[in-house]
């Protein structure tokens, strides 16, 4: 099954006051065909230090010394859910300095009494977990593959998705988000193969085929359909609504999720739909950090069997395993030409162990009773 439907409502009165303002100094969402950033969940990039103090070697060590401390929390945020980000711990200095295992300096500037550079800033992955399990604070260190955002908007019964005049279209485009989110969101060129690729209603009809071609044009293997619907609501005074329905299509089949929201807008269609896209942005993340948040003292184990062509698909699933957060250990029961029998010790619940696991290629199933784990290049179409 290639598809699962989320169904979100939003009710936005566009001429009531409130607005959800995006945060500042966040990276705008990537276009399919941008640069991916590192793969170390524990590592804060990019991060720029300015700093003046008496001399140039004073400022150089008070802006390391807040640059780590700054970069700490952004790993810690990025990871935690909002929920938790006011309760987050806040280690001295000494502290900090105990939970950093690189940092590396570019763009480095000096005057006699300040100091510019960027950082890249490593931490010391148990040294954190225990930061937050100290605290009570669960969290997620699975980054999930890059998801394909196709925004459609419904005006009069008339479909938008790569149309000029797209206003929902741009509201995304317009999206301010973290470049290293444990939720890559990707928007697809827009170009002339992309527009004869896939048609709005062929999205929104799930057209298994044409959203399978755009996700493989675009090196991802999951789709979110935005279907954002501009409508006249009568029974609150003709008072202008959007509606929201999201669609997910993937190589795995889940349950429908429906979620709630009602916002009042005062700033017209284009600031509601900016709001609007932020507010799915940031929602589906948290939902994403729900399911892969590690469980401390919930220790589990599962026997599986898994096909191998070669020793090369077992090196490979076993690197695979080891990458995975969830994984604690594997044990090898027996190996043979044709598969292998491995014991998977991981944190947590299975639902959450297959979801980890399916962003390393790795598929994870129950069949007739028994676990099956394959590469996902040799599972059955």
């Amino acid at each position: 099954m290639w598809h699962r439907a989320f169904r979100i409502l939003f009710l936005l009165c566009l001429w009531s006051p409130g607005l959800v303002q995006a945060q500042s100094g966040l990276a705008g969402i990537a276009n399919a065909a941008g640069s991916e950033v590192s793969a170390d969940i524990f590592a804060v990039q990019g991060l720029a230090v300015d700093v003046t103090a008496e001399s140039a070697v004073a400022a150089r060590r008070q802006a390391m010394r807040e640059g780590q401390r700054r970069a700490l929390n952004l790993l810690l945020r990025r990871i935690t859910l909002r929920t938790d980000h006011l309760s987050l711990p806040d280690p001295s200095d000494e502290a900090v300095m105990q939970i950093v295992a690189t940092v590396e300096v570019a763009k480095e500037k000096t005057s006699t009494i300040r100091y510019l550079a960027e950082l890249t800033v490593r931490f010391h992955r148990n040294a954190v977990r225990g930061l937050l399990r100290n605290v009570g604070i669960s969290f997620s260190e699975t980054r999930a593959k890059p998801i394909l955002v196709l925004p459609i908007f419904e005006k009069g019964a008339v479909l938008s998705l790569f149309e000029d005049g797209n206003v929902w279209r741009s509201a995304w485009e317009r999206l301010d988000l973290p470049a290293d989110s444990l939720l890559p969101l990707r928007l697809p060129v827009g170009d002339l193969q992309d527009i004869t690729t896939l048609t709005a209603a062929a999205a929104l009809a799930g057209k298994s085929s044409q959203l399978r071609a755009i996700a493989q044009r675009h090196g991802v293997d999951n789709v979110l359909v935005a279907h954002a619907v501009l409508r006249i609501d009568l029974a609150s005074g003709g008072v202008p609504q959007v509606q929201v329905n999201l669609l997910h299509f993937g190589p795995r089949g889940q349950s429908t999720e429906v979620l709630d929201y009602t916002t009042s807008i005062g700033a017209g269609l284009a600031q509601s739909l900016n709001n609007l896209a932020l507010r799915v942005a940031v929602d589906q993340e948290e939902q994403w950090k729900r399911r892969t948040r590690l469980t401390f003292g919930a220790d589990a184990s599962l026997s599986a069997l898994v096909p191998l062509t070669s020793l090369e698909d077992w090196l490979t699933v076993r690197q695979r395993l080891g990458a995975s957060a969830m994984v604690q250990s594997i044990k090898l029961q027996g190996i043979s030409r044709q598969d292998a029998q491995v014991v998977i010790n991981y944190l947590g619940d299975t639902d959450s162990l297959v979801v980890s696991l399916a962003q390393r290629d790795l598929d994870l199933a129950l069949i007739d009773g028994f676990w099956m784990l394959r590469l996902t290049k040799d599972k059955p179409q």
